[in-house]
């Protein structure tokens, strides 16, 4: 070949395959045509004749192209300005950047350089024009949504409730969303009660059982774990409202990879009170901290049978119910995947393009901050320049949102040549070094993000094979 294609050889034990980019497509080939396409070498005689026979029927089949994007722009860039007039989805108030816990791994905890828990609070007139905003940019969407975030959200609940009876009269006659996340630990009875009644969702913080909650979960100026109180609310509001806890509340649970992983899997799944509820999951994020988060050998072992548990449930050979609710969304990467397998059928990868990664700012979320600044959305770093696309008085500044969503022209070479570019997803929350986006705080990244990557393309090819249908699981 004169030219070599755009691909990525991986390997599951002895059998061999590439994710051809072009195609979008994964083949399985035979050992000597993976030496051939790592290597360049065609082996001697005969083998020489069978590699140049398989590697032709692979060209013959619209395979091993050598075609790479040659432009750098998102496909949304000229359409940038109308989805902004019209399509923001959800709107994130910061009602406070203060908390009643002080968890050693949140990003406002002091042990990260780019935010801290301070004594700031949003104002009603702040969050007011916060929502004459959103109401006036979401014609298009169907359900627009208004969320809580913090520090705790609750420690700002009479500001919650002034904006949840505004917003409820702005809205007035059209359908729209409340949520908020918390740490649970001021859940009592009568904000409960106000939640239920204007139909809130909530998204709960929870790691697992005592020890573990405890663990990083501590009341701020103390070592006071929240678990009991945080068990006693949730409790609480399960038996006084259980339909509303079964449709209407979630949990997260942050995992450090430092510990054992199946006590957290098995109080997800065997708590009488939480055991038949959503949960979300992911691992301590390190991307602003100064050291790469380590994994014990024993979490990683049973991480590994858990996933294996996991790989029966989606292939229908282990019923739900046996599979914690905390891995059955820590394997959405995979249906995600999948996805992406099934609507991307092309031949070529286009001449224009953009990779995987970036959202676009200030549509699908938008963040709000205390003082009013507009941030793509909550996991962008409101200390930092970078990330600020506009404020309340002035709305979206569109120059700075096209350069958060075409990311890739920071490091467009090595990203047009980058095998994982349809399924990348490092944004501008990786790119941030404070005071602007660059290419080299971005590809501190680079290699963590395509091996997840090659790992969740290992998982496909597996599940595949043994009939996973996303659709089902």
């Amino acid at each position: 070949m004169k030219e070599r294609p755009f691909i990525h050889l991986f390997r599951i034990g002895r059998r061999f395959f590439f994710y051809d980019v072009n195609k979008n497509q994964i083949e399985e080939i035979p050992e000597y045509v993976y030496r051939y396409l790592s290597t360049g070498e065609e082996g001697d005689g005969q083998e020489e004749e069978k590699v140049q026979e398989y590697v032709q029927v692979l060209q013959e089949a619209g395979f091993l192209k050598s075609s790479r994007p040659q432009v750098s722009e998102h496909p949304v860039t000229e359409y940038y300005g109308a989805f902004a007039d019209n399509n923001v989805g959800q709107l994130t108030l910061q009602v406070t950047q203060k908390c009643n816990l002080d968890c050693e791994y949140c990003i406002y905890s002091g042990n990260y350089h780019n935010r801290h828990h301070a004594d700031r609070w949003m104002t009603f007139e702040t969050a007011r024009k916060a929502i004459d905003y959103l109401a006036a940019h979401c014609a298009d969407v169907e359900t627009p949504s208004l969320g809580f975030y913090g520090g705790e959200p609750l420690l700002a609940y009479d500001l919650m409730k002034e904006c949840t009876l505004y917003a409820e009269k702005v809205f007035e006659g059209r359908k729209f969303l409340l949520n908020f996340t918390t740490n649970g630990t001021l859940l009592t009875e009568d904000k409960v009660d106000f939640f239920v009644q204007h139909g809130f969702t909530m998204l709960i913080s929870m790691d697992g059982p005592e020890h573990v909650q405890n663990r990083h979960r501590k009341f701020a100026n103390s070592e006071v774990g929240s678990f009991k109180l945080l068990m006693t609310n949730v409790e609480n509001m399960k038996k006084r409202y259980p339909v509303f806890f079964k449709e209407n509340v979630t949990f997260n649970t942050v995992i450090d990879p430092q510990y054992p992983f199946t006590e957290i899997c098995d109080f997800a799944l065997h708590n009488d009170v939480v055991r038949d509820s959503f949960f979300m999951s992911s691992i301590v994020n390190d991307t602003y901290a100064d050291e790469k988060t380590e994994y014990s050998a024993k979490f990683t072992q049973e991480y590994a049978y858990e996933k294996f548990k996991t790989f029966l449930m989606m292939t229908g050979r282990l019923d739900k119910s046996r599979i914690s609710p905390v891995m059955r969304e820590h394997f959405s990467r995979v249906k995600q995947i999948a996805m992406v397998f099934e609507r991307y059928q092309q031949e070529t990868i286009p001449y224009k393009g953009h990779r995987g990664g970036p959202c676009i700012p200030g549509v699908r979320k938008l963040f709000v901050t205390v003082d009013g600044r507009l941030y793509p959305c909550e996991r962008v770093s409101e200390s930092s320049q970078a990330g600020v696309i506009g404020d309340l008085t002035h709305g979206i500044d569109e120059e700075k949102a096209l350069s958060v969503l075409n990311i890739e022209r920071i490091s467009s070479e090595r990203c047009r040549n980058c095998w994982g570019y349809a399924f990348c997803n490092l944004c501008i929350a990786q790119a941030d070094d404070g005071q602007k986006m660059t290419e080299c705080k971005l590809c501190m990244e680079c290699s963590d993000c395509k091996m997840g990557i090659e790992s969740s393309l290992m998982d496909y090819v597996i599940l595949r094979e043994f009939g996973y249908n996303h659709e089902i699981y």
